[in-house]
């Protein structure tokens, strides 16, 4: 491959991600204030069987089974087809698929509306004798929303369609159209008319549609081509089926750890708003995680796939190379900075309305045990898109299924053997993630190395090395600066945590909270924030340029070069150079 060839790659690469980095951002803004709004009208006792069991973590995992096992195995075969017999032919591919997905999602449906006993009984301790209220929000909640999986998942389909033909940002944008109508339906339907929990199950109906709606505007050119199929012999569609069915498997094992660590084992706990606040610890890595290493994973995909489908191995070991280093220089520090401000973030996001401080100070130890998952999770995007661009979904299975039983064999040791307690226990489950997915990164790297040239040694380990003193030294500046604006502007954070701890449930302990969290400033907050986020942004910069890490401002240079800032470029130290810094 020649230079410009290599450069005209990293720009289309570099250009999807920023498109598909916007759209997120829309996405997860919208989350953001989804989860927001949720937390200020809904009390934990109804936001955990509402939000974090039916919503969370029975639609959304389903959804979400579809939406992994399709998109890694639909893309590589529609562009196959695309390429070999022609748009045509993808589409009938395309229609086969469609048809089938719209025939199981009937039945899955049918199956939450009929069995919603079945399905509590298998994802909590919960009982009508014991838990009658919250028994029963969560029983009528998946009756009301299950029609919504129809259109989510098929939602997923034609989110690769338009991936495919690099219609990136309507693609991503459907799940943001999601959110904003829950965000609308509880700011609505709960702010002006009392619906309750109803207005949740409204939001998410009309959401779901709307998120097809946006896809389907998006491909307006291609409705043509769309109409029930039942050639289910079609070979494409078969060869889909076998890359699926392994992936299936570890994505099947994912979903009931998920379930089992942040539902099963957690209402083990028998303290109000744990549930919640593990719910809500998760908001802030997820947010980050899908604004950008899952926006590259989402553009890197099809050019992975195009250089596979090339055999341009070394190019495709530099690629992968490259924007692993190019994560890892941004979200080892990034996350050690989060991290340190995860209280703050949680409380400036959170505090208010129904939200008590008890699982705000909860969901802060959670958000800053979960934000060290970054990196991996940065790692993870890329590596993945490697092995399914070269169509290995059983190697990927093999090790998502061994390190997923870290954090399940974790959780069950110490929650249920041990039984620790409620704070604890958070950390128990938030920590046995992180490590889990540090294990399968570092498992992915290893194995795919053998297939492709990636990740020379010495390089490697020299760079993890500066990496390694460059977040010490921002995670050291952020601390500082915020315990420096602790003494200067107090927002009333610490103080209300140590009422919180002294007074009890005794006679005035509600009086004596309403007076500490009214002295709470979220401008004080903000200042923190700001200040401290400004001072270890600085000490990135100026660690990386002292430690020579040089991808950050390759980064810069590619972004600033490529929306009209070249003259503002050439002064960005390190610009880019041939090799695995640049993707």
């Amino acid at each position: 491959m020649t230079a410009e060839q290599k450069h005209s790659l990293a720009d289309r690469i570099i250009h999807a991600s920023i498109v598909v980095a916007v759209a997120h951002l829309c996405l997860k803004l919208a989350g953001l204030v989804q989860a927001r709004v949720a937390t200020q009208y809904l009390e934990a006792d109804v936001f955990e069987p509402v939000i974090t069991v039916a919503f969370t973590n029975v639609i959304t995992a389903i959804f979400l089974i579809g939406e992994e096992v399709i998109g890694p195995t639909f893309l590589p075969v529609f562009m196959r087809e695309m390429d070999e017999r022609g748009e045509r032919a993808a589409w009938g591919f395309t229609n086969t698929l469609l048809t089938l997905q719209a025939m199981v999602l009937l039945l899955v449906v049918a199956a939450v509306v009929c069995f919603p006993d079945a399905i509590i009984g298998l994802m909590t301790t919960w009982t009508p004798e014991k838990n009658p209220d919250q028994y029963r929000l969560l029983r009528n909640s998946l009756v009301f929303m299950a029609p919504s999986l129809l259109f989510l998942s098929v939602g997923s389909t034609t989110y690769m369609i338009l991936n495919g033909y690099k219609r990136f940002f309507l693609a991503a944008f459907g799940d943001a159209s999601t959110k904003v109508c829950i965000v609308v339906a509880l700011a609505v339907g709960m702010g002006m008319f009392g619906m309750g929990y109803r207005a949740v199950v409204f939001g998410v109906l009309v959401g779901s549609a709307a998120k097809l709606l946006t896809h389907l505007c998006g491909m307006v050119s291609k409705l043509r081509y769309i109409r029930p199929d039942f050639r289910f012999r079609n070979p494409a569609l078969r060869g889909m089926i076998l890359l699926m069915l392994p992936l299936l498997v570890g994505i099947l094992f994912a979903k009931v750890r998920d379930v089992f660590n942040n539902v099963t084992i957690l209402t083990h706990i028998d303290q109000k708003g744990v549930l919640m606040a593990n719910d809500l610890g998760r908001k802030m890595f997820a947010a980050i995680q899908w604004l950008v290493p899952y926006a590259l994973q989402i553009a890197l995909f099809p050019f992975l796939c195009e250089l596979v489908d090339r055999n341009d191995r070394a190019r495709l070991g530099e690629v992968i190379s490259g924007s692993c280093r190019l994560m890892l220089s941004v979200f080892v520090p990034g996350a050690v900075l989060l991290a340190v401000l995860a209280e703050t973030l949680s409380a400036f996001i959170f505090l208010g309305g129904a939200m008590s401080l008890d699982v705000l100070v909860w969901a802060g130890l959670s958000t800053a045990c979960y934000l060290l998952v970054l990196p991996a999770g940065a790692l993870e995007c890329v590596l993945m898109q490697g092995y399914f661009a070269n169509r290995k979904t059983t190697s990927v299975t093999a090790i998502g299924v061994g390190t997923s039983l870290v954090s399940i064999v974790l959780s069950y040791l110490f929650i249920v053997l041990v039984g620790v307690t409620a704070t604890q226990a958070l950390m128990v489950v938030a920590l046995g993630f992180v490590l889990s997915r540090f294990l399968k990164s570092l498992v992915l790297a290893l194995v795919l190395r053998r297939s492709v040239p990636m990740f020379p040694l010495g390089e490697t380990m020299w760079f993890l090395l500066r990496l390694g003193a460059l977040a010490g030294g921002v995670g050291l500046a952020t601390w500082l600066v915020s315990r420096g604006m602790n003494g200067i502007l107090p927002d009333g954070l610490s103080a209300a945590k140590g009422v919180l701890a002294g007074v009890g449930s005794g006679e005035g302990a509600e009086a004596a909270m309403a007076e500490a969290l009214g002295h709470i400033s979220r401008f004080r907050m903000l200042a923190k924030l700001a200040a401290a986020g400004v001072v270890g942004g600085s000490a990135f910069l100026a660690g990386a340029f002292l430690l020579r890490v040089q991808e950050p401002f390759v980064m810069i240079h590619w972004t600033l070069g490529k929306y009209g800032g070249r003259r503002i470029s050439r002064f960005v130290p390190f610009a880019p150079r041939p090799g695995p810094a640049a993707p």
